[in-house]
């Protein structure tokens, strides 16, 4: 080991249409870079995140993730990536993969086969209906599945389903959180407003935003101290939905705010810690979005489509509730049964910041990670 640590290396997969062949600024910050920061912080590693280069520059690297790496391979290429592992395989004693790719196919066996005595850590973070595309009965996919330590799903629907589906023990490791920003949360429900929050790439086809304000738009009447703030880079073919929309609804033109993207980070936890309510309405998400744990931490009542992670999202109803996806009327309903009710509201939103501390807690996962890998002392 070059550096006296044991050496954690997350490797990129190629192409991949969110990430683009490596990891941007943003993704230092969730999952992805999160797992190595605090193993780096935590537990002595020295950890690096490899993958083309995707942004100009990546100032989270000093403001909040000090310590991590990145190594920029010279094309997005399968090939580029076996010749870093063959010139770093000295020092990679964990491989980390996001993303259950049959591309990392080769890249595992080739790690394998000259680090037989190496670790690799598969986070799959994603949805069932991509797991069935996957070549899982292939000998060369089991072989790469065999090969991982520990593979992980982010929420208990996918681990279920991938524990009968896949040869391998599949564990619950969550997408959790971290407070790097030093963030209080004391007289966190004495803050809250009438909002009704949510945060994403808003106008995009997966979030389905327009659910979200037709659903609003039928209950506004019977809910007029309510308010909604949709927070997000707005997507340029959902703008003229927006225009026709407060052309039919003029009364909520002061109701219904677009902030657009917020990038300070505690600018952005101010509108959690705002929210009554955190509200997703997506036709899909890959695994457990990473806006659930941050909502969570705030003590949001969550409201959520029926995607795969919608249960983890609403602690099985402790917290928050569940409507079938695309169904404005079942939203509209919940709506008006959730915003008239202030102890639901309160009750649920202290449930979610206490389960948040029990299930998000990015350190405390990491911890159980390091002791799934290498046992011994999880803390």
């Amino acid at each position: 080991m070059q550096h006296g640590k044991r050496g954690a290396y997350t490797i990129a997969s190629t192409g991949n249409p969110n990430i683009g062949g490596g990891w941007n600024n943003q993704q230092l910050l969730k999952d992805c870079g999160l797992v190595p920061y605090l193993l780096q912080k935590n537990h002595g590693f020295h950890s690096v995140m490899v993958g083309v280069k995707v942004d100009e520059s990546y100032p989270y690297l000093e403001q909040y993730v000090r310590g991590l790496e990145l190594d920029f391979l010279p094309e997005d290429t399968v090939q580029a990536r076996i010749n870093y592992v063959d010139s770093h395989a000295g020092d990679i004693d964990l491989l980390i993969l996001y993303g259950a790719y049959p591309i990392y196919i080769p890249l595992v066996a080739h790690y394998k086969k000259i680090r037989p005595d190496g670790k690799i850590y598969l986070a799959t973070d994603m949805n069932i209906a991509w797991a069935d595309r996957l070549p899982h009965e292939s000998t060369d996919y089991k072989n790469f599945l065999h090969a991982c330590n520990v593979v992980a799903a982010s929420c208990r629907a996918t681990q279920k389903y991938l524990s009968a589906k896949w040869s391998v023990p599949v564990d619950l490791i969550r997408n959790g959180w971290y407070n790097f920003y030093g963030v209080k949360f004391d007289n966190l429900f004495a803050q809250k407003e009438n909002v009704i929050l949510t945060v994403g790439r808003i106008g995009s086809n997966q979030k389905q935003n327009h659910i979200l304000l037709e659903a609003f738009a039928k209950v506004a009447d019977d809910l007029p101290d309510w308010n909604v703030r949709l927070v997000g880079g707005i997507d340029e073919n959902f703008k003229p939905y927006i225009e026709k929309f407060f052309v039919t609804n003029p009364n909520l033109r002061g109701r219904v705010t677009f902030t657009d993207l917020i990038t300070d980070k505690t600018t952005l936890l101010d509108e959690y810690k705002r929210a009554k309510i955190f509200c997703l309405t997506s036709n899909f998400e890959g695994g457990t979005p990473n806006v659930v744990a941050e909502a969570l931490f705030n003590g949001c009542f969550t409201i959520a489509s029926s995607f795969d992670a919608a249960g983890d999202m609403t602690g099985g109803g402790q917290c928050g509730r569940v409507f079938p996806i695309g169904n404005v009327d079942a939203l509209a309903k919940i709506f008006r049964e959730v915003c008239t009710d202030k102890k639901l509201l309160l009750d649920g939103g202290q449930h979610a910041a206490n389960y948040a501390r029990e299930q998000f807690d990015a350190e405390k996962i990491v911890a159980r990670l390091n002791y799934l890998l290498y046992g011994g002392d999880a803390t």
